[in-house]
């Protein structure tokens, strides 16, 4: 593997640029505490892996520069692109934890997050670890690492085909991604306001009764409550975000390759 790269350093280079694209964008694998020499050495045993079972046409950087810098360009978008994609599937479990926590007022209560370097809601926190621990316990780093190899034999070097239709496709994710993010918190969001409901109707029947003293920290129970008995279910939502993220992973490469 190692005498390949050397003799074969124009496509080992530009195998070497998409996989460190798609390390540094995708989640689980760019996490600011993972060193960043550890993460080139894990993208460079992966091109050494990759690169001789690589087709496509390599021109040589010093005959055609200008086509080799394209190519190189190509290869930067696509892994970029397919980290995106798994970082947007991430998302929506923080999305869903951020709107939960807005509905039972706990918005402005965060941990500091430092694998992010950014400060996220409690139960955003907690689910995004909780998925984090489902992702690694079914094996999708290892997925992870499969799909950006497979990649090659959709997307060969220097096939990048920047359809029309893509945009349409990342919208169509984006989209997907909020949905499974509504799934995630549509089952407390409709308790709380059950519970809301609720607290309306006792303001009517006794006015002396302060709601706003009384329903804050009842919002807060009936949330926490209703959370820890749907935790065993998020088990099913989190294998439907699974299997979401690399069949779009394949959609996205069917059509970058044309």
């Amino acid at each position: 593997m190692l005498a390949y790269a050397l003799n074969h350093y124009a496509a080992y280079l530009l195998v070497l640029l998409r996989i460190v694209a798609f390390i540094g964008t995708s989640p689980v694998l760019s996490i600011r505490i993972w060193p960043n020499p550890a993460k080139l050495g894990l993208a460079a045993f992966i091109a050494m892996w990759v690169a001789p079972t690589v087709n496509g046409q390599v021109p040589s950087p010093f005959m055609d520069p200008g086509n080799y810098i394209l190519i190189a360009l190509a290869e930067t978008a696509i892994g970029m692109l397919l980290g995106f994609l798994a970082t947007m599937v991430f998302s929506a479990v923080t999305i869903a934890g951020q709107i939960f926590d807005v509905q039972i007022g706990l918005s402005s209560a965060t941990l500091f997050d430092p694998s992010q370097n950014q400060s996220e809601s409690l139960t955003a926190s907690l689910q995004s670890l909780l998925f984090t621990l489902y992702f690694l316990g079914v094996n999708g780093l290892d997925g992870l690492v499969l799909a950006i190899m497979n990649s090659y034999q959709l997307v060969p070097i220097g096939h990048f085909h920047l359809h029309n239709g893509l945009w349409q496709l990342l919208t169509t994710v984006f989209g997907s991604t909020m949905d499974l993010a509504v799934q995630l918190a549509a089952p407390l969001v409709v308790a709380l306001l059950l519970t809301d409901i609720t607290f309306a109707f006792l303001s009517r029947a006794v006015p002396q009764m302060n709601v706003f003293v009384v329903g804050l920290p009842a919002k807060l129970f009936v949330g926490l409550t209703v959370f820890a008995v749907l935790m065993p279910g998020l088990t099913y939502l989190f294998g439907q975000l699974f299997t979401n993220l690399f069949t779009q992973m394949n959609v996205l490469l069917q059509w970058l390759g044309g």
